[in-house]
Order: structure tokens, then sequence, then C-alpha cells
């Protein structure tokens, strides 16, 4: 089959598979070797800065639940305007947007690697939260595959 004439529910299926597969690499996967990487490969800061790491745990905690924000807002706008998009379009739409939304989601990993390099007493359980966070925002804000079908109205399995 042509290219051009391709199915557009398998060429939207074809870039949902390729994004949400990067993503898990990027949400899952990395964030898992990062917690077992933690405390033997990756080793805690000596000099606990208190008031400081305080200070920029509540700025790492803002800025991640800023990123799930952001990411719903613009899920928000991209549904909307899918249906817009030309059919040979959509496929790559999906993989720039599912990268970009697990992009955002794993700077909570580099918040927990940040904070966990600072030290202080329990720089560990933070800084373990933080790269937890990466892995359950993907899963619960990254849109799944019907979500998309269901953005652009072909087919829908359920209402």
């Amino acid at each position: 089959m042509d290219n051009r004439t391709e199915n557009p529910i398998a060429s939207l299926a074809k870039g949902f598979r390729l994004g949400y597969g990067v993503g898990l690499v990027i949400c899952v996967a990395w964030p898992l070797l990062l917690q077992l990487m933690l405390g033997t490969v990756i080793l805690r800061g000596l000099a606990p800065v208190d008031g400081l790491a305080r200070e920029l745990g509540y700025t790492f905690t803002g800025l991640t639940f800023g990123a799930a924000l952001f990411v719903t807002w613009r899920w928000g706008r991209m549904r909307k305007d899918f249906a817009k998009v030309p059919a040979p379009q959509r496929s790559g739409v999906v993989v720039r947007e599912t990268i970009l939304y697990a992009a955002l989601f794993e700077l909570s990993s580099l918040y927990g690697l940040i904070y966990y390099s600072m030290g202080g007493p329990l720089a560990e359980r933070y800084a373990r939260s933080f790269i937890a966070l990466t892995t359950v925002m993907f899963f619960v804000f990254v849109p799944r595959f019907q979500a998309w079908q269901d953005a652009i109205g072909e087919e829908p399995t359920h209402e």
C-alpha cells in the first residue's frame, strides 16, 4: 500500500506507538535506572545547605506541578484543534506532542538528581519522590491512543 493512501487510523496508530515508546523509555525506563543508581553510582552531596535545599525543593515542586498543568492545558488545546490537522501530518503531531510531554515530565527526575546532589538528611527520600513522579505523571497525563482517535472524531468506541 502506498504511504500516501495509508489508512489515517493506521498512520495515527504508528505515530502513537513511536511517540509512546520513546516516552516509556524517557519516563519509565530511565527513572527506574536512576532509582537503582541513587546511592551507588550517584552519590549524595556531603554538605547540606538546609535553607537553600528547602527553597529549591519548593521551587522544584512548583515546577513539576507547573509541567503537569502546562501539559493539561496544551492537550486541551491540541484535542480541540487536532481534527483540523491534515491527516498525513497527524502522526507527526502525535509523536511530537507525546515526546514533548515526556520531556517535560522528565524534568522532575532532573530536579530529583539536583536535590540529591545537594545532600541533607531527607535528600534521598525527596529525590526518589521527584524521580518517581516522572513515571506517574507520564501515565496520568499523556493521552492514550483512544484520546487521539476521539480528537479527530474517527470511529469512536465510547460515549
